[in-house]
């Protein structure tokens, strides 16, 4: 028994000759292949990137607003219809190109999402019932805090006033009542 050598498991097996890589982190353009070839990653850190991109599509809407309204300025521009439309339309395509290109084709852009959409899964996020008890344990600190400093400030009034440092009547200016 002890002259037998005892063998180690395998802990690295071989690669299986069935076994698929996975896919490459870089979008491959295949022929045939459709817009969804152009997307980094896709389904990945998908509500990130889509939250992202209406948010910046709500931005470059109103970015082309401001430009259609500023073309105004122009008179040329003013005479010409297609010219103060056409140019917002210009800046809003350049805009969703450069939102599709950041949030689905940038490599350390998506990387970013997608750990990002990664991390927020493993926020513990509060119930109702502690946020609430958490906004009433600030408001009423608030409230306590600005009572004292309202105390304090009276009594430093007080101070200055009685020593003729402040030449006010400290009765009348703070609460309206006249001396006797």
């Amino acid at each position: 028994m002890a002259d037998q050598a005892q063998e180690e498991p395998n802990t690295h097996p071989e690669p299986r000759p069935d076994h698929v890589p996975a896919a490459p982190a870089t979008p491959v353009r295949q022929r045939g292949g459709g817009p969804s070839r152009l997307v980094l990653k896709q389904g990945q850190g998908i509500h990130v990137r889509w939250g992202t991109a209406i948010g910046a599509g709500a931005l470059s809407v109103a970015m082309a607003g401001f430009v259609w309204e500023r073309m105004q300025i122009f008179a040329f521009v003013e005479r010409n219809f297609f010219i103060r439309a056409g140019i917002p339309v210009v800046v809003l395509a350049a805009a969703a190109w450069l939102i599709f290109w950041v949030v689905g084709r940038s490599p350390s852009v998506v990387d970013f999402m997608v750990a990002t959409e990664g991390e927020m899964k493993k926020v513990n996020w509060s119930t109702r019932k502690e946020v609430w008890g958490a906004t009433k344990v600030v408001i009423v600190t608030v409230l306590a805090l600005a009572f004292m400093l309202f105390v304090v400030d009276v009594l430093f009034i007080f101070f200055f006033a009685g020593i003729d440092v402040l030449k006010i009547d400290v009765m009348s200016q703070l609460f309206g009542m006249e001396r006797q």
